[in-house]
């Protein structure tokens, strides 16, 4: 009886900790998706305007527009690693 009162405490005890440190909810996680599909959609749009870019405007340009959108996916996926 004691051995059976001992285990059932103890797996009390550990339930109540994993929860403790359950960090996500499924709020944080619906967000999160939300935050992914953003970012994905925001990379597929800047893929297209680069492959268009040099047929309306200047190489120049262009190259510019790579660089800066080259930058902002670097940014995104170091937003992803943060969260």
């Amino acid at each position: 009886m004691k051995l059976y009162l001992l285990s059932l405490t103890l797996f009390l005890a550990a339930v109540s900790v994993i929860q403790a440190f359950a960090d996500e909810t499924v709020k944080d996680k619906v967000e999160e998706a939300g935050h992914d599909t953003k970012r994905a959609g925001k990379s597929v749009i800047r893929d297209v305007n680069e492959k268009a870019c040099p047929l309306v405007n200047g190489k120049v340009e262009c190259a510019v527009n790579k660089v800066k959108h080259t930058g902002q996916k670097v940014g995104d996926k170091v937003e992803d690693a943060v969260d």
